[in-house]
């Protein structure tokens, strides 16, 4: 009686085992299966790119002379001396450039020039902007002749764009276009002394990208920003998450001042610089950033956080100016400030933790699963009753 008693009991214990075990082999298979699935998770993302005083109402038309003769710029093609030249032409009792419009026609000397109207050529405004009319060096010249080499290039690349973007207009007509495009060196007219012979193309170097580049303005200054690649990365401490380094440039560089940024779309999104400190909303140029967001705020649905960026440059408004019926029209320019802005959008979402976590989970629900077997083949195996 006490013998059939016990037996009974093991048997309970074996079929208890026996059921426990497969419960927990299918919930081992369940996990790897589910997990396989998880670990396919990826991240994704993407991204969208002196106090000003006003132009005078008139001033009257200089040519800039040394030792009392008028400065002159000719070309030389090929050897040889061509009868092309550039003035340099100055406000009267001032040291500022005054750029014709109008190749080869009488620019009016001494004559009282009055303001037109605001100049709204975009290209005529990146060439004035970034050449010696705003003071940026183009060329490698050096020495007491620099100045004159800077305004050549400067007037030239001037009248050719004009001259190639108005085709046919006689207003902007030049002689001997191709003739011009092979110089090879400059020198003073009033002198035939060489100012500047670098041994190569002057035009092919310095004016051709200036006129093609003012051909595609949009505006006289531009704002360029680029991420550095397509990931967000988890900071150590796992506490945050941040987009890779962007870089903000102007174009031109030297005239951009600053940019602000301003982020929105996850809370407690910020804009840090490249050691991890928070940056205020004006940054100044050359300084890199990325956008940091807590990690508790990026979920596995994909969450968008908008970066706008706008900066501010240093620049120049101008205007035409006449002189007397049939001269030159001249432009002049003024200090000032502009802005031009860029948006981008990057995707926040939770990561993938890692493959260690994965192969973590796999070996857990590997040993699970053999325990189970191992006590369904115990459990399973005849019981030895002792007689």
């Amino acid at each position: 009686m006490e013998e059939n008693k016990n037996n009974k009991q093991k048997r309970g214990v074996v079929d208890f085992s026996v059921v426990l075990s497969f419960v927990v082999a299918i919930f081992a298979v369940i996990s790897l299966a589910v997990f396989g699935i998880v670990s396919n998770q990826g991240t994704s993302i993407s991204y969208a790119a002196d106090e000003e005083e006003s132009l005078p109402d008139e001033f009257i038309f200089e040519v800039l002379e040394r030792n009392g003769n008028p400065v002159q710029i000719k070309y030389s093609k090929g050897g040889s001396w061509e009868g092309y030249t550039v003035p340099m032409y100055v406000i009267r009792n001032t040291t500022k450039p005054v750029f014709c419009v109008q190749a080869h026609v009488d620019p009016g000397i001494g004559e009282n020039y009055t303001k037109e109207k605001e100049i709204d050529d975009y290209g005529l405004l990146y060439l004035l902007n970034n050449t010696y009319a705003n003071g940026v060096k183009i060329t490698d010249a050096t020495g007491e002749y620099a100045d004159y080499v800077e305004g050549w290039v400067t007037q030239t690349a001037i009248w050719m764009y004009l001259y190639e973007t108005n085709e046919g207009a006689a207003e902007h007509a030049i002689e001997n276009p191709e003739d011009i495009k092979q110089a090879t060196k400059l020198g003073l007219n009033l002198s035939g002394e060489t100012i500047y012979d670098p041994g190569y193309n002057i035009y092919d170097k310095y004016v051709a990208p200036l006129v093609e580049k003012a051909k595609k303005a949009t505006s006289d200054v531009m704002l360029n920003a680029k991420l550095e690649n397509e990931t967000i990365t988890p900071s150590e401490d796992k506490k945050y998450y941040f987009t890779s380094l962007i870089t903000v440039t102007g174009d031109p560089s030297s005239a951009l001042k600053s940019y602000d940024v301003t982020v929105s779309g996850i809370e407690g999104a910020v804009v840090v610089d490249e050691n991890g400190s928070e940056l205020g909303t004006t940054i100044q140029p050359g300084t890199k950033f990325y956008v940091r967001v807590p990690a508790d705020k990026v979920t596995d649905e994909a969450q968008k956080v908008s970066i706008s960026i706008k900066g501010t440059f240093n620049t120049l408004t101008g205007n035409y100016y006449k002189g007397a019926a049939n001269h030159q029209r001249a432009v002049s320019v003024k200090a000032a400030e502009k802005t031009d802005s860029k948006n981008m959008e990057v995707i926040f979402k939770a990561p993938d933790t890692g493959m260690n976590k994965v192969q973590t989970i796999y070996f857990i629900g590997l040993i699970v699963l053999l325990c189970g077997v191992g006590i369904v083949y115990a459990n399973a195996k005849p019981v030895q009753i002792k007689q």
